[in-house]
């Protein structure tokens, strides 16, 4: 996986996107900041809004994405709004309030290399910002979601068992690697069992509290098998 370090967004890229959102300004090395109008429409529901938000360059939590965060307090009014328990609920994470804008399989067929960072807006923040948009009105993500953290890259798997590469799991296994529950993750990839304790902490069968991801982390099991990569031989 590609080293995290400290980067700075391409001057002709940053033009770009003020030139499409002349409320974002860079504020610093590899910062943008500002005001973001967003006006999408999903299904038959239209939605116009703005948030606040920041643009930085380096993302603790992807090798390649930039990372969003949502900085006008609109995440945590709709957490408490609608009674969720954290800004998990609207796929952030809680250390650092980095937005989940796509699970990691996901981030090379919707963020390419190469890609523009406009295209990240618009194929990554944008839609994101939606779907805060619809749960703020409707309790609810618009579309269908994977879970936060760890459980979404499991449950990727469940949707999508034949899409592997050897590649593409050793980079998953390093992001799991980064949560502080990896030991959970490492103790079911070794010996998988759909009755011990959820890996999500709430003390139910992981096979009945999460069934999708149960499902998913089998499949990642049979994946890594057959190309090579053993489970049992996961370093702590």
């Amino acid at each position: 996986m590609e080293p995290l370090e400290a980067r700075e967004f391409d001057g002709s890229e940053v033009a770009e996107v003020v030139a499409q959102h002349p409320g974002l300004s860079q504020t610093g090395p590899g910062v943008l900041e500002g005001v973001i109008e967003t006006h999408r429409q999903y299904g038959s529901v239209v939605l116009q809004d703005k948030f606040s938000i920041r643009l930085t360059a380096y993302n603790p939590n992807s090798s390649r994405l930039p990372a969003l965060r949502e900085i006008g307090g609109r995440s945590k009014a709709i957490v408490l709004k609608h009674g969720f328990e954290d800004v998990r609920a609207v796929h952030q994470n809680l250390a650092d309030g980095t937005a989940c804008v796509c699970v990691k399989q996901e981030e090379a067929e919707r963020f390419p290399p190469g890609a523009r960072l406009v295209a990240f807006l618009e194929r990554l923040a944008v839609p994101y910002l939606y779907g805060l948009s619809y749960v703020d009105e409707f309790g609810k993500w618009p579309w269908g979601e994977y879970g936060h953290g760890g459980i979404g890259l499991l449950e990727y798997y469940a949707d999508s068992p034949g899409q592997c590469s050897k590649e593409g799991l050793e980079e998953v296994i390093a992001s799991l690697r980064a949560y502080s529950d990896w030991l959970n993750y490492h103790r079911q990839l070794k010996k998988p069992s759909a009755k011990r304790a959820c890996i999500c902490g709430s003390g139910k069968a992981f096979g009945k509290c999460h069934r999708r991801a149960w499902q998913g982390l089998k499949n990642l099991i049979s994946a890594l098998e057959q190309l090579g990569l053993d489970a049992k031989s996961l370093q702590k």
